[in-house]
């Protein structure tokens, strides 16, 4: 059998460890899925999981394709929020589809497969900030584009952010935070998420989830004040 891979985005080499990923997927069969066009959307599954499953564990190992086919996009929409670069992104989609295969057992049943994929989905992303957060030095300003950094400038404050130069700058202000409280306040502010889906994704308890939403607000705002203070 030849290796099933999450369908690399134009550029994207089989090297590294994504090679190494895709080797360990050799178990599965071929399977060639559709490249993402049009940003990534949800897919809503052809037939019911559950079913699927069942043949997974009866042996079909090969099945497991279609798994990665019909939930590829929903993954890459969970992690696209903490990594855009496309060869990092790609590898961290083939590190949470080995994931779940080396987890299946685990898998209850009690949820739907989508949640519980989302939920490692959340993990992989959660130690990607970390490695990042250990790797990187001081945010450099340099990196902010010059109508991001004329805004930090002007102390009048008269003309408004694009959404662009608006994101840009948030960006920048989320990377000086915490991975957790890069997380939370992704979950909460940016998709909108519930405290209860948010402590089901990340295993935190509800009150943990409040809390540290309100703290990672507070230090956002601080981070953001502290960008401002340093290009004046």
């Amino acid at each position: 059998m030849t290796a099933i891979a999450v369908e690399p985005l134009a550029g994207y080499g089989n090297t590294g460890a994504a090679a190494s990923r895709r080797q360990a997927l050799a178990c599965f069969g071929e399977h060639r899925a559709d490249k993402l066009k049009g940003g990534f959307q949800y897919e809503r599954p052809v037939s019911d999981d559950a079913e699927l499953l069942q043949r997974i564990r009866n042996g079909a190992t090969e099945e497991f394709a279609e798994l990665v086919r019909r939930h590829q996009s929903h993954v890459f929409a969970i992690l696209y929020r903490y990594e855009r670069d496309h060869h990092r992104l790609e590898d961290l989609a083939q590190e949470t589809f080995l994931k779940a295969w080396r987890s299946l057992a685990q898998f209850d049943g009690r949820a739907p497969f989508q949640h519980w994929l989302s939920r490692i989905a959340v993990h992989a992303a959660l130690d990607h900030l970390r490695k990042q957060k250990r790797s990187q030095h001081e945010i450099g300003f340099p990196e902010l584009g010059e109508d991001a950094l004329d805004w930090l400038h002007n102390e009048d404050k008269q003309t408004d952010l694009d959404a662009s130069q608006a994101r840009e700058i948030l960006a920048a202000a989320m990377r000086r935070l915490s991975p957790e409280d890069q997380l939370v306040l992704t979950l909460l502010e940016i998709e909108d998420r519930s405290v209860k889906e948010i402590s089901v994704l990340t295993g935190w308890s509800a009150v943990t989830v409040r809390v540290r939403a309100l703290r990672a607000r507070a230090r956002l705002k601080k981070s953001l004040e502290g960008l401002e203070k340093n290009e004046r």
